[in-house]
């Protein structure tokens, strides 16, 4: 604050504004001080009420308040009135009590050229004010007058508000009037809208200070120049000098920066690769053998058809591996082959295996790792992938057409459920998430199987991340891998993880990224 002669200096034009404040005396919205004012909004703002809450005279408060606006409907009701006042007006002149209903409907049209569903509108409301009343006793409807002086209705109170303000839109409509907000907005002729509003105040040293005690001021500097300090010409202008204040906030910088789900994706990989994982990479358009049949998924199963999967019509269909693998695959769907299981029991078909997808998971990528086995291969092999995958879903909230998985597999002699346990909370620990569970889970193509979850605690919740479990033997057989070696995957989501970490209720927003949200994202 500056003082001269202990009198606190503010310029001669906020002060009229603070008069202002002292004569309405409450708190006041700032649109609707800066209409009251005819003052531009983001000069009042940044101008006056800025520099009174520097020197201790005002403050403001932000709130989130429901806005109703009205439609291009109700505007037009504003001189004329609603719908039903206005047939009402017609209905009683030259003091008629009663009218056919059919006859009316026509009469309407032509005087206030209303359609018939908006003269029905206007008859239903009418009859619920109990203006009017109605009877078939003559065989044909007719209506009768009920009050010939009827009050204003609540939702024509409402409509009265706007006329009384400048502006299309209200955030203070009385308690009373809650009700017939709502019953406006069901007929549509009001839009709700969650706003910002700055309420503006005097604090109470600024509801008491006089002229007296203020030094007015017309010119302030902004600051001290060279050329004032060489001829000493900034004492005199002192007291006209502009507060400088240390506490407030800079501008916000719109830096560049990686995507939050791209940063997501990287810390994924850095774990994997801190526990000695390889990562690999696959085609995103795959043969439906490797993305369904070489995971003993059965050529009927549910998930198979259009309504689940992407199907392909250019390329239609694909090349399969060498022949001893497909018979092998044939023989394992249609009798278990030499699995030792009794396989699906139907006749297995070599073009349905040859269709063209986008892949439903990136366990197509692994289970094409899994075909370059060999004797000679070093074990135990750590593999992993993140990529995308394709399911013919309808988008919400929580589901996406298209999304990342974390598919791994680790491959190696007389591994075990505990292995694979080991595994999954060493990964989701060094992701930050200090309780992991697991339980028994149900997946066709392995065996156990098992199902994980995580505790956040920034939710407060426990939350379902994944599948996992061991290969079966009909799974891995084909690729000449059979016991002692064994094979422990696991299918991940990655929009779970990054909802979790960033905090998401939506999980659009990690592709739609409006910028509001990457701007305030964290690197």
């Amino acid at each position: 604050m500056i003082y001269i002669n202990q009198k606190l200096s503010i310029k001669n034009e906020h002060y009229k504004i603070l008069k202002k404040l002292q004569k309405i005396n409450k708190p006041i919205e700032a649109r609707t001080l800066s209409e009251k004012l005819k003052i531009p909004y983001e000069k009042l703002m940044s101008g006056a009420i800025f520099s009174l809450e520097q020197v201790g005279l005002a403050k403001f408060q932000e709130e989130e308040v429901e806005v109703i606006t009205l439609t291009k409907e109700a505007k037009s009701y504003l001189d004329s009135g609603l719908p039903e006042r206005q047939i009402y007006d017609v209905l009683t002149q030259n003091d008629r009590k009663e009218v056919k209903l059919l006859d009316f409907s026509k009469e309407i049209e032509q005087e206030l050229n209303f359609s018939k569903r908006l003269f029905f509108v206007g008859i239903s409301k009418m009859k619920k004010n109990r203006w009017i009343m109605s009877s078939k006793a003559m065989g044909y409807e007719q209506i009768f007058i009920n009050n010939e002086s009827p009050e204003k209705t609540e939702e024509e109170q409402v409509l009265d508000l706007f006329k009384d303000s400048n502006s299309d839109s209200l955030s203070e409509i009385p308690k009373k009037l809650q009700q017939a907000v709502n019953s406006i907005y069901n007929r549509k002729l009001v839009t709700k809208d969650k706003k910002i509003l700055r309420l503006v105040e005097l604090t109470p040293n600024g509801k008491k200070i006089t002229e007296e005690e203020l030094q007015l001021i017309d010119d302030e500097i902004k600051l001290i120049s060279s050329e004032m300090l060489k001829d000493g010409s900034w004492k005199e202008k002192l007291p006209n000098l502009k507060n400088y204040e240390v506490n407030a906030l800079g501008p916000n910088i719109a830096a560049g920066k990686y995507h939050p789900l791209t940063v997501i994706i990287n810390e994924v990989r850095e774990v994997f690769h801190s526990m000695g994982f390889e990562e690999i990479k696959g085609t995103i358009v795959e043969e439906a053998f490797y993305n369904f049949d070489c995971l003993y998924q059965p050529q009927d199963h549910p998930a198979r058809e259009m309504h689940d999967t992407f199907y392909l019509k250019n390329p239609a269909v694909g090349k399969l591996p060498k022949k001893k693998v497909i018979e092998t695959i044939k023989n394992t769907h249609e009798n278990g082959g030499n699995t030792g299981s009794t396989g699906w029991g139907y006749k297995w078909s070599e073009e349905i295996a040859k269709k063209i997808l986008l892949r439903t998971h990136t366990t197509a990528t692994t289970i094409r790792r899994l075909s370059h086995i060999t004797k000679k291969s070093k074990l135990p092999m750590k593999v992993f992938c993140v990529d995308r995958v394709f399911r013919n879903e309808s988008e919400d909230r929580t589901h996406l057409a298209q999304f990342m998985q974390i598919d791994g597999i680790v491959i190696g002699e007389n591994l075990s459920l505990s292995d694979l346990i080991g595994q999954l909370v060493e990964f989701y620990k060094r992701m930050g998430f200090e309780k992991v569970v697991t339980r028994p889970g149900f997946f066709p193509y392995t065996e156990p199987s098992m199902e994980v979850s995580v505790y956040s605690k920034k939710l407060g919740a426990w939350l379902e991340m994944g599948g996992s479990g061991i290969f079966r033997p009909e799974v891995t057989y084909a690729w000449g891998i059979r016991d002692p070696v064994r094979v422990l995957a696991w299918g991940l989501g990655l929009e779970r993880l990054a909802q979790i970490k960033l905090k998401l209720g939506d999980i659009r927003h990690l592709y739609q990224s409006p910028i509001s949200w990457l701007r305030e994202a964290s690197y």
